[in-house]
């Protein structure tokens, strides 16, 4: 009912819009965002209705196809005349009886009357298309609907599969690594063997005394037969054992009945108990010990100070744990401003006092400590008393001194004492022709009492006071020392010869030879006898 040339005039007029349109129309950048969907179109895109019409018609496109392929090819070997392909593209080289490959073959559509795709066993087919939504609405909508997947039948073709071919795995080869042995795992196998064996030997001696006795050993029990095994590693018991054969009456029997008191002979016991030589095992001797290893100045540093870090180390850590209490800041007067910085600067006087407070404790508690650790006197003697005695663990010194008087008290006293206190053995002889002085011991207290002997004893002091009296004589002062003290001889001993130091006064020579020959040192006075002064 429209005027055509209205109806033309209104579509020149609609395209000359659109142009101007198109005119107008700003270009899109590609850095735009893409506009969003509308409702209507996702709701449209997953209808469930729309996307399986989609499938079906993409299933019979797919069929129309095969048809046609089949058609040509049936139409092309009735042309061709019948020719056996495998004939007509032979490769020379190449035996002809080998098995043909197998083609792929798409799996069959079957569509039911109304036109839907069903499986084999006539069920409905649904294909799922796609997950385009991010909502969780409409995900839980989409796997609401069933999908029924084709099942897969795995198939190996031994005529494509070359057994020469190694098949590895995507993953990378483990590289060859250490493998430790557990401690003890030897020696656990070792003695789980020998359990065995011993188990296994022990069958078969049940086994041979089975066959020893026949059919008598059926009757016996477990328990009877191993009692009979060890009866025969047992010697048989005595009559009397050979410690009671000492002190009985009859030495081949106990006497009486059970019971009864035995016959006893009371004349043989003694006071006396017999201790048996132990008898050591014979084996190989024992390895010696290690040497001592004596390090140097430098290393007894490092060492020192590698224990005193380990030890700090493990104070911080039970500080840090919370086992102990962490010590207070070390505040001195240098460092009090960098430390209390904020209390400082509030009130100096009193930081400063505080301050010094906590320096006379920490002097104090240093001190307190040092005492606590100081030796007490008894302790100092029985050290010192140690390393004297160490002196003379391998070795032990003489020393062989002539004195020309030894009758004044206060030299005999000087000379007793440090022999005492040094811990030495010896002799003293005093004689009207010369005095003998022997000593015995360490080294090192030798040394110190000879230097008492030839240094620090004035053996002419007395005799010059007796001589001063009277202080007009001028002459005494210039008479030459009669008294003197010399070292005569100085040796080594395996172990001393006299047990302590004492004085002893011989009237005659004699006399001295004689107290020196009971402890076979008779040469000594020779010695001093045929000294001459230097």
């Amino acid at each position: 009912g429209k005027d055509p040339a209205a109806a033309a005039g209104s579509a020149a007029g609609e395209g000359a819009e659109d142009g101007d349109g198109q005119s107008k129309r700003q270009r899109r950048s590609k850095w735009d965002t893409a506009q969003p969907l509308t409702a209507e179109e996702i709701a449209n895109q997953n209808d469930p209705s729309r996307i399986s019409k989609d499938a079906l018609a993409k299933a019979q496109r797919m069929a129309a196809i095969q048809a046609q392929i089949s058609q040509q090819i049936a139409s092309l070997g009735t042309s061709v005349g019948a020719v056996d392909p495998a004939k007509s593209f032979a490769i020379p080289g190449v035996t002809p009886g080998l098995p043909k490959p197998k083609t792929f073959m798409p799996a069959p559509l079957i569509l039911d009357k109304e036109g839907r795709h069903v499986d084999a066993s006539g069920k409905e087919v649904t294909l799922r298309a796609a997950d385009l939504s991010t909502l969780k609405a409409n995900q839980r909508e989409l796997r609401a609907i069933p999908l029924i997947e084709p099942e897969q039948v795995k198939t190996t073709d031994s005529s494509i599969v070359d057994p020469r071919m190694g098949v590895t795995s995507g993953g990378r080869m483990k590289r060859p690594t250490f493998t430790f042995v557990e401690d003890q795992r030897y020696i656990r196998r070792a003695e789980r063997f020998r359990d065995k064996m011993a188990v296994q030997e022990f069958n078969e001696q049940l086994k041979k005394m089975k066959e020893d006795k026949g059919k008598e050993a059926d009757k016996e029990t477990l328990a009877e037969m191993n009692l009979a095994l060890l009866k025969q590693k047992r010697e048989p018991v005595p009559e009397v054992e050979w410690w009671d054969s000492r002190v009985l009456q009859d030495p081949k029997t106990y006497g009486g009945e059970e019971g009864a008191p035995v016959a006893a002979s009371t004349d043989r016991v003694t006071i006396y108990i017999e201790h048996p030589v132990p008898i050591e095992p014979p084996s190989e001797a024992a390895e010696p010990p290690p040497l001592p290893m004596f390090l140097t100045k430098k290393e007894r540093k490092k060492l020192r100070r590698r224990t005193r870090m380990e030890r700090e180390l493990q104070r911080q850590e039970m500080v840090a744990r919370g086992f102990i209490k962490a010590p207070e800041p070390k505040v001195k007067i240098s460092n009090m401003m960098r430390v209390l910085s904020a209390d400082a600067t509030a009130d100096p006087t009193k930081i400063e006092a505080e301050v010094k407070k906590q320096m006379a404790t920490r002097l104090k508690n240093h001190n307190d400590r040092n005492q606590a650790r100081k030796k007490t006197a008894e302790e100092k003697r029985g050290k010192k008393l140690e390393k004297l005695a160490k002196e003379t663990e391998v070795e032990t010194t003489v020393h062989l001194y002539k004195v020309s008087d030894l009758t004044n008290k206060q030299n005999r006293y000087k000379v007793d004492v440090n022999a005492q206190y040094y811990r030495l053995h010896g002799v003293a002889i005093v004689s009207d022709a010369a005095s003998l002085i022997c000593v015995e011991g360490g080294a090192k207290s030798l040394a110190k009492f000879q230097k008492l002997l030839l240094r620090r004893i004035k053996w002419n002091a007395a005799d010059k006071a007796e001589g001063d009296e009277d202080d007009d004589d001028s002459d005494s002062d210039k008479e030459e020392e009669t008294n003197l003290c010399q070292l005569v001889w100085q040796g080594k001993l395996i172990k001393p010869n006299f047990p302590d130091f004492k004085f002893e006064v011989a009237r005659t020579e004699g006399q001295a030879r004689d107290l020196l020959r009971r402890r076979n040192v008779e040469h000594y006075w020779d010695l001093v006898k045929n000294f001459e002064n230097e």
